[in-house]
């Protein structure tokens, strides 16, 4: 049995549940998944309950506290005060939910590799969108806005990808991306953008928007939880 303490000046704002799901046995006992699944329904509701005490605490002023008692029976709770979350973690062989997904319960989120996070940052002083997983950081230039594109070069869009596994920035001397291979849809008016941003994450994206005079169109930076490449999509708009 364990204890937490909270305390009006220390809220954690986010509750996370993750399941790492992997490779689906079919050979694994139905009683195992059975087990899995109700232990996971069952941190549901403790954290779902957590939830509702933390903001009864928030509102209740300064000096406010609680403390509430969590029954763990496998896996483990991490507090990531850092970024105000809490995590209940645990590693299972059943099939639980998809890899790469999640769920949204108020402030509880529940998924599977949610190891991703985005948020606005720089790049040698260099205004940038960071992705970063477990293996890679990556970043995109932060170009413009919605409200006020500017004229861009898709070979400036990339500044830099750091491995983290080997503790050093890729050589990169630069990344060209046109449509049909005609030079005139590498520039044109746009900006970039985050399709999200913040932790525990099964991906995170970039996105510029191009207008050229050859097409419109968008290109997608796109960093999965565990994956140690980035993929570039483009579709026209």
């Amino acid at each position: 049995m364990k204890g937490i303490a909270l305390i009006s000046g220390i809220i954690f704002l986010a509750i996370i549940i993750i399941a790492i799901t992997m490779v689906y046995n079919l050979s694994i006992p139905i009683t195992q998944k059975m087990h899995t699944a109700t232990n996971i329904e069952k941190m549901k509701t403790v954290f779902l309950d957590l939830d509702d005490t933390i903001r009864t605490v928030s509102l209740e002023g300064n000096g406010s506290r609680r403390t509430k008692a969590i029954r763990i029976d496998e896996g483990k709770v991490i507090v990531d005060s850092e970024n105000n979350l809490i995590y209940y973690k645990t590693d299972t062989d059943a099939k639980i939910i998809s890899p790469r997904t999640m769920q949204t319960i108020g402030n509880l989120i529940f998924g599977s590799n949610l190891e991703t996070s985005t948020k606005e940052g720089e790049y040698s002083t260099i205004p940038a969108f960071v992705l970063e997983n477990e293996h890679l950081i990556v970043y995109v230039k932060k170009i413009g806005s919605e409200g006020s594109p500017v004229n861009y070069n898709t070979n400036d869009l990339l500044l830099a990808v750091f491995q983290k596994d080997l503790n050093e920035y890729l050589p990169l001397q630069s990344l060209e991306i046109s449509v049909d291979s005609n030079p005139i849809s590498k520039t044109g008016r746009g900006y970039t953008t985050l399709d999200r941003e913040g932790n525990a994450l099964p991906y995170g994206k970039a996105i510029a928007f191009m207008s050229s005079d050859y097409l419109n169109y968008s290109i997608e930076f796109i960093l999965e939880s565990g994956a140690d490449f980035i993929e570039i999509k483009g579709k026209e708009i």
